[in-house]
């Protein structure tokens, strides 16, 4: 029996961050500002380069997963991270919870958890100012909806924008695909 490599322990960073209410750890696997969709590949333990974005094109944000989540397409619970500037493949960082932008794919439930890095003292984010999705420009959120429409119908998907969700509803959904994660664990 082949055994899978997974050195990078991701199943063992906990969901919420320490003592924060409503922060997320959050493992970007795709960069904003790069043509190349990245994601994790578990039985490597390493990030596969998916695809790459037409000539022009470049990812708007940042992009990955909550760790110990399980979604209903399969995969750990997507994050879209508001930033002022990209991360890399494979950093974690601390994420404020701001709503969710509810999808279909293919006809299968695939939301996109919208955050922006915790606020840090002495340092000045864009983000600071944003508590929930509702506070979001509304250009910033048509702008963040039609990027996760267009992108995906690239790939030849079949994208349903459903709802965009509070941050109430956001952490619902994390909740519920935490439950999701450690039952499949059998804890």
């Amino acid at each position: 029996e082949k055994q899978a490599v997974n050195p990078t322990n991701f199943d063992h960073i906990p969901s919420y961050s320490d003592e924060k209410e409503g922060v997320v750890n959050a493992v970007i696997e795709t960069p904003a500002l790069t043509r190349h969709k990245f994601a994790f590949e578990p039985n490597y333990g390493l990030m596969l380069l998916k695809h790459t974005l037409a000539l022009g094109l470049r990812w708007p944000y940042d992009y990955g997963f909550i760790p110990q989540t399980l979604a209903d397409d399969g995969d750990p619970e997507d994050i879209l991270v508001l930033n002022d500037e990209p991360t890399f493949s494979g950093c974690m960082l601390e994420v404020r919870v701001l709503g969710v932008v509810r999808l279909a794919k293919n006809d299968v439930e695939n939301d996109r958890i919208v955050g922006c890095p915790t606020r840090k003292s002495g340092v000045s984010l864009t983000t600071d100012a944003f508590n929930d999705i509702d506070d979001l420009p509304k250009e910033l959120l048509a702008g963040i909806e039609r990027f996760l429409v267009e992108y995906s119908e690239t790939e030849g998907n079949k994208i349903d924008l459903k709802s965009v969700g509070s941050r109430k509803k956001a952490l619902k959904l994390i909740e519920e695909a935490r439950r999701t994660f450690f039952k499949s664990k059998g804890d």
